[in-house]
């Protein structure tokens, strides 16, 4: 499947319409690599992320802090007949961190919500309930101090320690038009 990015990719408002995740350029041409069809995706932030997702993986758990954003991702999903995404629709920080700590394993793990959450958190909790079935992450706007608290100046050394198993392999894909620094993906066993 060939990944289109517009050159107005900073606007994101492609992304629903091309089916792409609203990250830099090079990180969605890497998962466009890494993701496989037996991959079970977690993420928190929809959009056309999950149709990327849901078009390359077996199953797509999607929860959303935005309720109205939530059901147009929905409408657009069904419209694409694309059945394998399933969406969690939340707006309290507190109800989505609870949600988190019951979810399943997953195989890959996505965290971009709206501003107000925690994002260091929230994967740290998704990362956790994964373990060793995890073999990639990735961390949008990762150079923000509000979005990540804890990690957003960290090296990608320093994040692949953070990361349940071992053999982890990471990048960063920066981009000065970026919120933070750009957006990073880590993977392993691909």
């Amino acid at each position: 499947m060939t990944v289109r990015i517009p050159d107005n990719y900073v606007s994101g408002g492609f992304a629903m319409e091309y089916e792409v995740p609203w990250m830099t350029p090079g990180a969605v041409q890497r998962l466009d690599e890494l993701v496989k069809p037996t991959d079970n995706v977690i993420e928190v932030g929809t959009g056309g992320s999950t149709l990327f997702f849901a078009r390359r993986a077996q199953f797509v758990i999607g929860i959303e802090p935005n309720l109205e954003w939530a059901d147009s991702v929905i409408q657009e999903a069904s419209g694409r007949n694309i059945n394998n995404a399933h969406m969690i629709a939340e707006s309290d920080p507190g109800q989505v961190l609870q949600i988190a700590e019951r979810l399943g394993a997953c195989t890959v793990l996505s965290v971009d919500p709206d501003d107000g959450y925690d994002r260091d958190q929230l994967q740290e909790i998704l990362a956790a309930r994964a373990g060793d079935q995890l073999e990639v992450v990735v961390m949008d706007n990762y150079g923000a101090a509000d979005l990540f608290s804890k990690s957003y100046n960290w090296s990608n050394e320093s994040v692949i320690t953070s990361l349940p198993g071992s053999g982890w392999t990471g990048c960063s894909y920066d981009d000065p038009k970026w919120r933070g620094k750009g957006t990073r993906v880590f993977w392993r066993r691909r």
